[in-house]
C-alpha cells in the first residue's frame, strides 16, 4: 500500500522543511508549496491525503485556499496553522470545515499525530474520529458571561462531531451555562494541552453533556518527560525564606500523575510557583515511597467538584537520591502511560 501523501504549504522554507522531514520520517509521503495558488493546482491536479495550510500564504491566503478546497473535495483533510490567536479566525474555519487549527508554535510529535489521525480517519468509510481516549480524564472549565465552574471529569463516548463528558454533580444553572463555552484540559506525554468547545446539554432520558470537537488545541506546557495517571499521597512542607519565626507551610494532596522528572498533585491550596518544598510521596500500588525536594512549575488549575475546592499543581524534582530516582524510572517502565 502506498504511503499517505500530505500537502505542507508555507512561505517559510525553514518550517516546511523541519515539519516534511518530521513527516516522512512518521512514513508518509510530502509535497511542499510556499504559496496559495500552488496549493491549489496541487490538490486540483495530484492525489492528496492531507492539506496543512498556513493562514497568510502569498497569492491566496490559507482561509480562501481552504474556501476553494472545499468547493470540490468536501471530505479532503484540512489543517491549518497560524501565529496568531484569532477567535474570529477559528470561527471561519470551523464553518468552512477545517479539521484543525494549530497555533504556532506547535509540538512536532503532536503535529504528525494529528496528520496521521486525519490519514487514518478519512480512510475509513465509518467511525468516530477519536480525540480523546473514551475514560480519559480532563478538566473542564464551563463558562457562561462571569459564571465560571470547573471540575474534574473523563470522557464518556464520542462520534465525529461531539464529546460526551461527565457532568458536574454540583447542583448548577446547567440551562445558562449550556449557552457558553467549556475550556478543556487534558494530558499528553509530551505536555499539557488546552482547546475551547460548544456546549450542548440534553436533560432527558439523563443528563448529559456534549462538548463540540476542537479545530484548534493549544500547548500549554511542555514536558520533557511522559507522565503515567498514578493515585497515591503526597505530602509537601513549604519552609519560609528568610523568615525564621514563621512556622513552615505544610501540605497534603492526593497525586494525580507522575514521571521520572515530576508529579502533579491535587491540593487544598496552589503555593507560588517557583517556591520549593520537601516531599514526601507514597506510591501504594508500586509500594514505593519517594523522599526529596521539588520546586512548584505550574499552579492555579482549580477543581470545584470537590468539598472542598482543591488546586493541581504541578512540582519538578529538584533533589531525588539516586537509588530512588532508579526504582522510580524502573517502575514507570513497567508502567504503560495513561495519558
Amino acid at each position: 500500500m502506498p504511503a499517505a501523501r500530505v500537502l505542507v504549504a508555507d512561505d517559510s522554507v525553514n518550517l516546511c522543511r523541519v515539519l516534511c522531514a518530521r513527516l516522512q520520517q512518521s512514513g508518509l509521503q510530502c509535497i511542499v508549496v510556499h504559496d496559495g495558488v500552488q496549493a491549489l493546482e496541487i490538490v486540483r491536479s495530484q492525489p492528496v491525503d492531507v492539506v496543512v495550510l498556513d493562514v497568510r500564504l502569498p497569492r491566496k491566503g490559507g482561509v480562501e485556499v481552504l474556501r476553494e478546497i472545499r468547493k470540490e473535495h468536501s471530505r479532503l483533510p484540512c489543517i491549518l496553522i497560524t501565529a496568531f490567536d484569532d477567535a474570529a479566525l477559528h470561527e471561519q474555519a470551523v464553518q468552512l470545515g477545517a479539521n484543525a487549527v494549530l497555533q504556532k508554535p506547535f509540538d512536532l510529535d503532536s503535529f504528525t499525530e494529528l496528520v496521521w489521525r486525519e490519514v487514518r480517519s478519512a480512510s475509513l468509510a465509518t467511525g468516530a474520529h477519536m480525540l480523546l481516549q473514551n475514560g480519559e480524564k480532563v478538566i473542564v472549565d464551563l463558562r457562561s458571561g462571569e459564571s465560571s465552574y470547573a471540575y474534574a471529569s473523563r470522557v464518556l463516548w464520542q462520534d465525529d462531531r461531539l464529546l460526551e463528558v461527565e457532568p458536574p454533580v454540583a447542583a448548577l444553572d446547567m440551562q445558562a451555562l449550556s449557552k457558553g463555552v467549556a475550556i478543556v484540559q487534558f494530558a499528553r506525554g509530551d505536555g499539557v494541552y488546552q482547546f475551547r468547545a460548544r456546549v450542548q446539554l440534553a436533560t432527558t432520558p439523563r443528563l448529559a453533556l456534549y462538548l463540540s470537537k476542537p479545530i484548534s488545541i493549544r500547548r500549554l506546557q511542555r514536558r520533557r518527560h511522559q507522565r503515567v495517571a498514578e493515585e497515591g499521597q503526597v505530602s509537601l512542607v513549604f519552609s519560609p525564606q528568610g523568615e525564621r519565626e514563621k512556622a513552615p507551610l505544610t501540605l497534603t494532596g492526593e497525586l494525580y500523575d507522575l514521571s521520572r522528572g515530576g508529579f502533579s498533585v491535587l491540593l487544598p491550596q496552589a503555593p507560588p510557583v517557583g517556591e520549593e518544598a520537601a516531599f514526601h510521596l507514597t506510591l501504594s500500588r508500586a509500594n514505593l515511597t519517594l523522599t526529596g525536594q521539588a520546586r512548584v512549575v505550574c499552579a492555579g488549575d482549580v477543581v470545584v467538584d470537590r468539598v472542598p475546592a482543591v488546586y493541581r499543581v504541578g512540582l519538578e524534582f529538584t533533589r531525588l537520591a539516586p537509588a530512588m530516582r532508579q526504582a522510580l524510572s524502573e517502575w514507570l517502565e513497567k508502567t504503560p502511560a495513561r495519558r
